[in-house]
């Protein structure tokens, strides 16, 4: 019998809580409920009270602007100031003028407190008479408010005095001539702005106390203007020297002058602090006027019903929790029993029961529990027996799997690695690195799509895909997976093998380049024969080119010897001799006879010009001539070279869109000639509509060459065994294409006029190192690695041959590999 219980256990936890949720929500939704009104009723009555100030303070803003704007306009239409500017404006060193004018200036500044100075400019722009007599002289014709005071009322914003230091506002209105309007000049009354300070603080500058208590209350209330340039312009409750130097640039301010909009509400302010606020944009100065009050201030009052709500609802849990403790002893008691003897069952005492008075269903689920006890108990000795035979076959498998020659592993519904044997270590991999990391984490081609065709799509198949392994080398890795289900048909593993034929691979190419060599050894004799020619010919143009080279070369000589200048210079003489003679002293015979030597040599000189330009014209266009066959010649050359080295060439696969006729007419230009100079006729059947198909263009370069030799070399013995005479041709080779949309593939034919190959023979062409060549020049490679290269791209290869007759070999390559559907990393 167990004694003693939890009350706190999980069932006691549980009554608990449900106890404290039935009785306690109630109470805290009605709190929170009550809370959030009163928060939103103190916000909005605190937001009217902000609108209505702010709507106050901008009203007697407006009110001060105004009687500024009216007093610098009443002040400028006064007779008096009228007249006398206009006699300075005609004589401006009159003193005595001057002197009354800055006394009615004094006059008229003393009549407001708020007045700092009042003073008229002329119409250059200088001060002629000022209230303060330290300004009288002083050029300000570049200042905005004389700018746009000719114009009309102008009031400027709140600026820093350069002679004061004060902050002002200036109201500027013209001075007109009473008759004809003329400017005379114009009015400036310097306001001072301090007094914007003592309508939004509500302090009078001359006074200690506030008087206006409501503006500035508790301890973050405070109201203040901002201009156009997003300065303060007013004092900071919070900040010195904050006047045209403290940025603001929160959303009311922002709305106001983009939008001219008056927000009130919840927002940040110049401090970054949650504020509560108004704002009111004055349009005239664009200004933006906000009361503002720190959010946590505001609501402080609803804090304290905060506190007492949180008071009151401790106190109702803590009843409950009583209560509950109270109730639920009864109910839980017998269940903690239970559990208790659960975990001594649990922790292996199978000999411990459970004793109880109650008769109700909590007896007889205890009776229950002593009848599962028993039967554990007999269990238990059947599964220790169980667990020695399991233990033993996982240490075998185990073993299996260690010492296995193939990378074995299993991957989880999503591709990632669960179990993988050590043969991973050779890849240079720990198991424990791979667990949990996805297949395409080693897979060369990374493309997930690539994983989920190979795991969905590939199952009891073998594939080969490109892996690297920890040192990023590339291993070629044959590869099958095969799925694992459940008792009830649904995957729940992928299980797959790897075994790695790097090596094998390598040494396939090296067999295919010894094939591929082995070919172009055959090639090499006529591809020399077929250079030797256009080699002859280009020598013979060069030699040509340097003879018809020297022959210009002496034309131009004997041009340079022609004796032109003497002849010339003769003839300048005669002139220059008859401006000496007059006409009676110079015989004319004698004139006429030099002239016509003079003549007869010149035209001999220029029928011998025109004879040299005929023969270097003709020259020229021979030299062209030879010169533009040596190109052509030595571009044929280069061809015959490069199509030889491009098949000899060792590359790594490379599948792509190629076209049949295409790689069709590439080989036969390579070896066409050839098979020619050995009377073999070559005859090109090729379909128009061949589409493209997805191949490496160079590997099916290999079979085309490999089976045509082949074919070269069987006509070549039976042409040998024909001796009889007027036989032009050894045999007639025959490739060309063809397409067939109904078994979606494209067709390559081979045709020769051999000697066949006997039945015996046919079956085993395709075998390793089979070969019916009898004098050694044959691998036996070349049909095999032919096959293989087929096989690779999902084609396949028909033979049809009759001894005595001839050969047909006949590639089928489909439109689109399986691979291409199933797996793109797969790599020939």
């Amino acid at each position: 019998m167990v004694k003693g219980v939890n009350l706190f256990s999980g069932i006691g936890r549980k009554l608990l809580c449900w106890f404290l949720l039935l009785s306690i929500l109630p109470i805290i939704m009605v709190a929170i409920l009550t809370y959030r009104y009163a928060r939103e009723t103190i916000k909005s009555e605190l937001l009217n009270e902000e609108a209505f100030l702010a709507e106050g303070i901008k009203n007697h803003i407006l009110t001060i602007l105004n009687a500024g704007e009216y007093s610098s306009q009443f002040f400028a239409s006064d007779e008096f100031i009228r007249k006398h500017l206009e006699i300075l404006n005609h004589a401006p060193d009159n003193k005595h003028v001057v002197k009354r004018f800055n006394d009615y200036m004094v006059y008229k500044t003393s009549l407001n407190k708020d007045f700092h100075e009042t003073f008229v400019l002329n119409w250059a722009g200088i001060i002629v008479a000022s209230s303060n007599k330290n300004s009288i002289g002083k050029i300000e014709s570049g200042t905005d408010y004389f700018t746009y005071g000719k114009k009309g009322p102008y009031v400027k914003d709140v600026y820093t005095d350069e002679n004061t230091g004060e902050y002002s506002i200036a109201f500027a209105a013209p001075i007109l001539k009473k008759r004809n309007r003329k400017f005379l000049g114009v009015l400036v009354i310097r306001f001072n702005a301090n007094k914007l300070n003592e309508i939004t603080t509500g302090k009078r500058l001359d006074r200690k106390e506030d008087t206006g208590m409501f503006l500035r209350r508790g301890k973050t209330s405070e109201a203040y203007l901002v201009n156009k340039n997003h300065l303060l312009i007013t004092n900071s409750r919070f900040k010195e020297n904050a006047i045209l130097s403290q940025p603001v640039t929160t959303v009311p301010v922002t709305a106001a002058h983009n939008f001219g909009k008056e927000i009130v509400g919840v927002y940040r302010n110049y401090m970054g602090k949650q504020v509560l606020g108004a704002a009111r944009y004055l349009k005239k100065m664009q200004w933006v006027l906000l009361v503002e009050t720190d959010e946590s201030e505001a609501y402080f009052p609803i804090s304290r019903f905060k506190y007492r709500a949180i008071t009151v609802v401790g106190i109702c849990i803590i009843g409950v929790v009583f209560i509950s403790l109270f109730i639920s002893r009864g109910i839980i008691n017998p269940i903690i029993l239970l559990v208790k003897g659960m975990k001594r069952i649990a922790e292996g005492d199978l000999n411990f029961r459970v004793e109880t008075q109650v008769k109700d269903e909590l007896g007889e689920l205890t009776d229950s529990f002593n009848h599962m006890a028993d039967d554990i108990q007999d269990a238990r000795e059947k599964l220790l027996k169980l667990k020695a035979d399991l233990e033993e076959r996982k240490e075998y498998l185990e073993n299996i799997l260690k010492y296995a020659n193939e990378l074995i592993f299993t991957l989880n519904i999503q591709g990632n690695f669960t179990f993988i044997n050590p043969k991973i270590k050779e890849w240079g991999y720990d198991e424990e690195e791979l667990i949990g990391q996805p297949l395409i984490s080693i897979l060369f081609d990374k493309r997930q799509e690539n994983v989920d065709q190979l795991i969905y799509h590939g199952f009891r198949k073998i594939f080969e895909v490109e892996i690297l392994d920890k040192q990023k080398n590339i291993r070629n890795v044959l590869l099958s997976t095969s799925i694992v289900k459940n008792n009830e048909g649904q995957l729940i593993s992928i299980l797959g093998v790897a075994n790695d034929v790097t090596e094998l691979r390598r040494l396939e190419q090296k067999l295919v380049q010894s094939d591929r060599l082995a070919s172009i050894g055959q090639l090499v004799a006529g591809i020399a024969h077929e250079i030797n020619n256009p080699i002859g010919v280009i020598y013979l143009y060069s030699t040509e080119s340097l003879k018809l080279f020297e022959r210009v070369t002496n034309a131009f000589q004997h041009v340079s010897t022609l004796p032109i200048s003497e002849d010339t210079r003769r003839l300048n003489g005669l002139v220059a001799y008859l401006d000496k003679k007059t006409s009676g002293t110079l015989e004319k015979d004698t004139l006429k006879k030099e002239l016509m030597y003079i003549i007869d040599d010149l035209n001999k000189n220029c029928n011998e010009l025109t004879e040299t330009y005929n023969a270097i014209s003709k020259t020229r266009s021979f030299l062209y001539e030879y010169l533009e066959g040596s190109v052509k010649e030595s571009i044929r050359c280069k061809d015959l070279i490069s199509g030889l080295l491009d098949f000899s060439r060792q590359k790594k696969p490379e599948m792509r869109l190629s076209n049949v006729n295409t790689l069709i007419d590439n080989v036969l230009n390579i070896v066409e000639k050839q098979y020619r100079k050995e009377k073999i006729e070559v005859i090109r059947i090729l379909d128009p509509h061949i589409p493209d198909i997805m191949m490496d263009a160079r590997q099916m370069e290999q079979v085309i060459i490999n089976i045509t030799n082949n074919a070269v070399f069987a006509m070549r013995e039976s042409g040998g065994n024909i001796e009889h005479a007027g036989v032009h041709r050894k045999g007639m080779l025959t490739v060309g294409s063809c397409f067939h949309p109904e078994k979606e593939s494209v067709e390559i034919f081979i045709k020769d006029t051999g000697v066949g190959i006997n039945k015996h023979e046919l079956k085993k062409i395709f075998d390793p190192f089979f070969t019916t060549r009898k004098d050694g020049k044959g691998t036996g490679l070349g049909l095999s690695i032919s096959y293989g290269i087929v096989k690779m791209h999902d084609g396949s290869i028909e033979v049809d041959s009759e001894f005595g007759k001839g050969t047909m070999f006949k590639i089928f390559l489909p439109l689109k590999s399986k691979k291409e559907h199933d797996i793109r990393v797969v790599k020939l």
